[in-house]
């Protein structure tokens, strides 16, 4: 058996988009979890594509600040970050 001295990273931001499924979902409470999280990150694109504004890149800003508490020039985007997500409950 071979082992790969590898080591893989979570890409930027790819966490903090996780953390917002995983809210919603313990929201929601939806019966079809995989659906949702496709309308879920469907949602995201057309965020994206509409606003110019990338969740993924903007959450990753905010975790590098975090990181270096560096607060000062944390604004969110001008679509209110990923908190206007229109969702659609899949009961």
């Amino acid at each position: 058996m071979s082992f790969s001295n590898t080591s893989l990273r979570i890409p930027r931001g790819f966490g903090t988009v996780l953390n917002g499924l995983v809210r919603e979902v313990l929201r929601d409470q939806p019966e079809d979890i995989p659906k949702y999280a496709a309308h879920y990150f469907s949602s995201l694109l057309k965020q994206r594509e509409e606003s110019g504004v990338d969740p993924a890149e903007w959450a990753a800003t905010l975790e590098d600040r975090f990181e270096s508490n560096a607060f000062k020039d944390a604004a969110a985007p001008a679509t209110g970050g990923l908190s206007e997500i229109k969702k659609t409950t899949y009961k």
